[in-house]
């Protein structure tokens, strides 16, 4: 479980979403392949790093849907396939280190590993840091950073997870602000840097402190230079940060809104349709969040209410260059927004796992839900079924002995062109061999 109090003395895990909704325990396993996550391009772009693609999903003007995908089955012999892809990580050749980064990212993505390893997960742990140290390949450095926020959703709940935070932590902020670095490893540096300091982060003032970070060191350089990358991902970090101010303290969670609205207004104003929505999404985050402050109002404030304005043009924009289905993401998305501000009116994200249906209806379990999902790609049901970390979060519980769990389990044979299944081979053999 993620290690924060909200506030002194409160006794409140980090953890624990601002809703109390329970999720019900209704509806099926969806048959489709792939996780659907209406909203945004990048979610698509983000997947595709674990071998999936959302490009196929549909944004409904009621409620978004996100439907279980058939994970793929790996097995009892996950331990064996991430020894051999470690050894491979020896060699000198960097395309061989990439595959088997790539390796690795599938396996801790689609296993939850946090019952496993017998104490070698701090050997994993290393061996990331390691590639991440490594300037030869891009391509490495970007996927040992994702190894590393998945290290730390699988192992999050371990007590060496709050001992690594501080040398971890450190390690990223340098790579984040590195001003000859690769935009991409940027990135994905400061996406690790916001899951690592979600999961295991002392509290709401390290929470604070790292978002005011986030906003001077990096997203106001990567506006000024127009590195949307770097921007979105600042964006999405800032969000996921804000819902641990909103837990902790309302009025800290205010000024450091204040101090960035300036910044969420030339988000706004960007050509990237992915950066205007995650920064329309903080808005409403933070607004959803101080709404039921009578102190504070929204509407007393010049800022706020030209981004109003700005909100409501983007809501209603047209145009040839954006085409047919990014204007219509756009418009619901703004619509969205806008309704929570307007007349409190939260969306709806609904996801189907074993046999239930578990909601999410508010922006602090969506913003969430969204880091979580950039992390894990297609695993993100494997770990709401057996990781505790993610239970915690969302306050969801799945009995893994039910029939209903049983029966609604979704099994893939592995591509067998992948690299996965290419290493399940090679060990079956040497498994023969030895006997």
């Amino acid at each position: 479980m993620p290690r924060r109090n909200r506030n002194s003395g409160s006794g409140l895990q980090r953890s624990a979403p601002i809703s109390s909704q329970v999720p019900s325990s209704t509806g099926r396993t969806s048959q489709q392949d792939t996780p659907q996550l209406q909203y945004s391009q990048q979610a698509s772009r983000d997947a595709s790093v674990n071998g999936f693609d959302d490009a196929a999903s549909t944004a409904s003007s009621d409620a978004w849907v996100m439907s279980e995908d058939k994970h793929i089955e790996i097995g009892n012999e996950w331990e064996s396939l991430l020894e051999t892809a470690l050894d491979a990580l020896d060699t000198r050749r960097a395309a061989a280190r990439e595959k088997s980064l790539q390796s690795m990212l599938c396996l801790m993505a689609h296993t939850y590993m946090g019952d496993g390893l017998e104490g070698r997960h701090m050997m994993l742990l290393e061996a990331l840091r390691r590639s991440v140290r490594s300037t030869k390949s891009h391509v490495e450095q970007e996927r040992a950073l994702h190894g590393i926020s998945l290290w730390f959703v699988n192992f999050g709940t371990q007590d060496e997870a709050e001992s690594e935070f501080a040398s971890v932590s450190e390690q990223l902020r340098v790579m984040v602000v590195d001003p000859a670095g690769d935009s991409q490893v940027r990135a994905q540096a400061l996406g690790a840097l916001g899951i690592v300091n979600f999961i295991a982060g002392p509290d709401f003032h390290d929470a604070a402190e790292l978002a005011q970070f986030v906003h001077t060191q990096v997203l106001d350089p990567a506006l000024e230079s127009c590195d949307m990358s770097v921007a979105l991902q600042a964006f999405s970090t800032l969000g996921l940060l804000l819902t641990v101010v909103a837990d902790g303290d309302s009025l800290l969670l205010e000024n450091i809104f204040n101090a960035t609205i300036d910044s969420h207004m030339r988000g706004l104003r960007t050509d990237s349709i992915d950066v205007r929505i995650s920064a329309a999404q903080n808005f409403a985050l933070v607004h959803s969040a101080l709404g039921a402050n009578s102190n504070y109002e929204f509407d007393s404030q010049d800022e706020i209410v030209e981004m109003l304005k700005m909100l409501k043009i983007l809501q209603n924009k047209s145009s040839r260059r954006l085409g047919k289905r990014d204007s219509s993401v756009q418009r619901i998305a703004m619509h969205r927004v806008l309704r929570t501000i307007e007349v409190s009116d939260m969306p709806e994200l609904k996801l189907k796992l074993h046999g239930r249906i578990v909601r999410f209806g508010d922006w602090t379990r969506i913003v969430r839900l969204q880091a979580f999902r950039r992390v894990l790609g297609g695993g993100l049901p494997v770990h709401f079924a057996r990781n505790k970390l993610l239970q915690d979060v969302f306050e969801v519980n799945f009995d893994s002995t039910s029939d209903d769990f049983a029966r609604n389990r979704a099994r893939v044979v592995v591509n067998p062109s992948s690299k996965l299944a290419k290493m399940r081979t090679l060990e079956l053999h040497r498994q023969r061999d030895g006997r």
